[in-house]
C-alpha cells in the first residue's frame, strides 16, 4: 500500500528518514511503509519501526505463515494461542537477524522499548501467552523480568527461534513450541479439525505440506488474514495498544490487577480514549442506574474519541488516525456506488414520510356531511352520508445506531464503517434526527464511543470512519447506557439498531489475588442479561432490532436476546439497506 496520509510529527526529513531505514534494511526501494507500520509512540520507537518493516519484508515470508496458520487451525490447534506465538517468534527472529548483521540497531531497540514500557501495565493473569509477552517487553527494554518456570521455559524456546535459516524452519519451531507447552490445546480436536489431523497423520504428510495446501476463501481465512496483517505491521509491544492487554483468559476470564496498578488504569482511560463530555455527577448519576447486578463494580466512559476531545496522547491519536485513514480509502474506493445507495435510501425513507404524512378522506357514519350523497338514505344499504379526515401521520422519529467495536468484528471493520455512514447519511438528509455510538470494554470500563449526535450536522458523520475494534463486549451495559438517552428524546418514535455479532463477551476484574470471583460475563449469563435489557427498551416505547453478524451456530442465541426482531445478514454491505426497509416497515406498520 503506498503512503497515504501525514505523519503526527509533520517533518517531512524525519518520515524520509523512516523510510529509508527500512529501505536500507528490505533492500527493495520499490516498497514503502504501510500506515499501520508507523508509529507515533515515540521517535524512538518510529526509528526502530521502520528498521523492522524492512527486517519484516525481507526475513518473513508471510505467504507461508498464512498457510500453516490456516492449515494448523484446521487440523485442531486453538486459533488464538498460535497466532500468539506466530507474533512473539517472528518478532524475535526478524529482530535478531538485523542486530546479528547490524549491531549498533540493538542500543535504539532498548530505548524504543524503554518508549514502550512506560506505556504498558502489568496485569496479573494465568494466561501463559500473556506473560510471555510482558517478558518480552521487559527484556527488551534491558531488564530482568520475573518469571515463573512455565514462563522461562516458553520464551528459552521462543529466543532460540532467533537461530533458524528460514521462514519454515522457524514455522517447524512454533509447532514444536505449541505441543510442548500447551498440551491441553494440542490434544482437543474434534470432528472435522481431528479428521482432517488424522487424514493428514495417516497420508504420512510431512512437515512442509501446508505450503502446497489450497487456500479457499472463507471466514476462518479472513480471520487469519486480518490477524497477520496486524501482526506484520506492529512492534509486540506497541501492538498491545497501551493497554498491555489483548491476549484471551483460558479459564474464567477472570483478570487480576494490583491494587495500585489499577489506580493507574483508572486514571488513563480518558488518556486513553478521550475525555468523557458528562460531568462528573452526570457519570454517577449514570452508573448508578445501570452498573447494578451483572455490571456491579462496572463503570461506563462516554466520549468523543482522542481526535475530537483535548488529548495530548500521540500513540491513540496515531491509532485512531490510522483507522481513520483505512476506512475513509476503503469507502472512497467505491464512492460513487455508496453515493448512488446513500441517494436511493434518502429518497425512499423520504417517499414513504410523505406517503404517511397525507391526510385520506373515507366515508363514514359521521363527520362532515356530503350532500350529493344524501338520496341514500331511504334507498340504498349504504348510508355513508358523512366523510371523515384521517390523520395518516404518526408523528416524529428518533434513532440510535449502536455499533459492537470489540475485536471479533475487527474483519468486517472496514465495511461496517461504510454502512454505518450510508445509514446515517441517509436519515440525516431526510431529517431524522439520529446517534451513533461504538461500544467496547477496557478492562470493567465499558466504552462508548459518540460518532454523530442527534443534533449533529451532516459534515459530522465524517467520524464514523473513526469506528476501529479493540478489546471485549459487555452488550447488556452498553444497551442500558444507550437507553438512558434516547429514552430522553421527545420524539414520539424512538428506534434503537444494534449491530452485533450475538455472542456478549467480556472480562471480569478483580483487584490482587483473590479467588472469590464469579464468572465473567460470557455465554449463557451474557446472553441473558443483554436479552433481559432489549426487553427492558421495549417496555420504555423503545423500538430495538438487532442486526447480527456472526456465526450460524450463534443464532440461537440471537433469537434470545431479540426475539422476532432481528436480522442475520451474511453480507455487512446489506446492513444499511436492510435497517432502512426495518425502518419503512415501522413508520407504515
Amino acid at each position: 500500500m503506498a503512503e497515504d496520509k501525514k505523519w503526527i510529527y509533520g517533518d517531512i526529513d524525519f518520515d524520509n528518514r523512516v523510510t529509508n531505514l527500512m529501505w536500507t534494511i528490505s533492500g527493495n526501494y520499490d516498497e514503502n511503509m504501510d500506515a499501520g507500520e508507523r508509529s507515533s509512540l515515540s521517535k524512538n520507537v518510529a526509528l526502530y519501526q521502520g528498521i523492522t518493516a524492512g527486517g519484516r519484508r525481507k526475513y518473513i515470508d508471510w505467504n507461508a505463515v498464512k498457510r500453516f496458520v490456516i492449515s494448523r487451525v484446521r487440523a485442531g490447534m486453538d486459533k488464538d494461542t498460535l497466532l500468539g506465538l506466530v507474533q512473539m517468534a517472528t518478532d524475535v527472529h526478524v529482530e535478531e537477524k538485523i542486530i546479528a548483521e547490524r549491531p549498533g540497531v540493538y542500543d535504539l531497540r532498548q530505548q524504543a522499548y524503554n518508549d514502550i514500557l512506560m506505556h504498558f501495565f502489568k496485569l496479573h493473569t494465568d494466561n501463559l501467552l500473556e506473560k510471555a509477552r510482558h517478558a518480552l517487553i521487559v527484556e527488551k527494554a534491558g531488564k530482568n523480568p520475573r518469571m515463573d518456570v512455565a514462563t522461562n521455559r516458553l520464551i528459552t524456546g521462543i529466543k532460540a527461534l532467533e537461530h533458524t535459516e528460514d521462514t519454515v524452519e522457524m514455522l517447524r519451531g512454533i509447532e514444536q513450541l505449541y505441543m510442548e507447552n500447551f498440551p491441553l490445546y494440542a490434544q482437543s480436536e474434534e470432528g472435522e479439525a481431528a479428521e482432517d489431523k488424522a487424514r493428514r497423520d495417516q497420508q504420512g504428510s510431512d512437515f512442509n505440506d501446508f505450503l502446497y495446501e489450497e487456500l479457499y476463501e472463507d471466514e476462518l481465512t479472513s480471520e487469519i488474514d486480518d490477524s497477520l496483517d496486524e501482526i506484520a505491521e506492529s512492534l509486540l509491544g506497541e501492538s498491545l495498544e497501551d493497554t498491555g492487554f489483548t491476549g484471551d483468559i483460558r479459564d474464567n476470564r477472570v483478570i487480576r490487577i494490583r491494587e495500585e496498578d489499577l489506580e493507574k488504569v483508572y486514571e488513563k482511560v480518558s488518556f486513553h480514549y478521550g475525555d468523557s463530555y458528562l460531568t462528573m455527577p452526570e457519570i454517577r448519576n449514570l452508573q448508578h442506574k445501570t452498573c447494578r447486578g451483572i455490571h456491579e463494580n462496572c463503570r461506563i466512559h462516554m466520549t468523543d474519541g482522542v481526535l475530537r476531545t483535548d488529548s495530548d496522547n500521540t500513540f491513540a491519536k496515531s491509532l485512531v488516525s490510522r483507522h481513520k485513514t483505512k476506512n475513509t480509502l476503503t469507502y472512497n474506493t467505491a464512492k460513487r456506488i455508496h453515493k448512488r445507495n446513500i441517494n436511493k435510501l434518502r429518497d425512499s425513507i423520504a417517499r414513504t414520510l410523505v406517503q404517511e404524512e397525507m391526510k385520506d378522506r373515507v366515508a363514514s357514519d359521521a363527520g362532515q356531511l356530503v350532500a350529493n350523497k344524501l338520496w341514500r338514505i331511504g334507498r340504498s344499504s349504504n348510508t355513508k352520508v358523512f366523510v371523515r379526515t384521517v390523520d395518516n401521520d404518526k408523528g416524529s422519529y428518533a434513532v440510535d445506531i449502536l455499533i459492537d467495536s470489540s475485536g471479533s468484528l475487527r474483519r468486517n471493520q472496514v465495511f461496517v464503517a461504510a454502512q454505518a455512514y450510508i445509514l446515517a447519511q441517509a436519515l440525516t438528509l431526510n431529517g431524522i434526527p439520529n446517534r451513533v455510538l461504538g461500544f467496547n470494554t477496557f478492562l470493567d470500563y465499558t466504552i462508548l464511543k459518540r460518532f454523530r449526535d442527534y443534533e449533529s450536522p451532516l459534515s459530522a458523520n465524517d467520524n464514523i470512519f473513526e469506528y476501529y475494534c479493540t478489546g471485549n463486549n459487555r452488550d447488556g451495559l452498553a444497551i442500558k447506557a444507550t437507553v438512558q438517552g434516547l429514552v430522553k428524546r421527545p420524539e414520539e418514535n424512538k428506534i434503537l439498531i444494534v449491530l452485533s455479532d450475538g455472542r456478549p463477551n467480556d472480562i471480569k476484574v478483580g483487584k490482587g489475588q483473590s479467588q472469590s470471583l464469579e464468572e465473567a460475563y460470557r455465554g449463557k449469563a451474557g446472553v441473558r442479561d443483554t436479552a433481559i435489557e432489549v426487553r427492558r427498551a421495549r417496555q420504555q416505547g423503545i423500538m430495538v432490532l438487532g442486526v447480527f453478524t456472526g456465526k450460524e451456530s450463534d443464532l440461537a442465541a440471537e433469537k434470545l436476546i431479540y426475539g422476532k426482531d432481528f436480522a442475520y445478514i451474511k453480507d455487512i454491505n446489506r446492513f444499511a439497506d436492510l435497517v432502512i426497509k426495518y425502518l419503512k416497515q415501522i413508520i407504515v406498520n
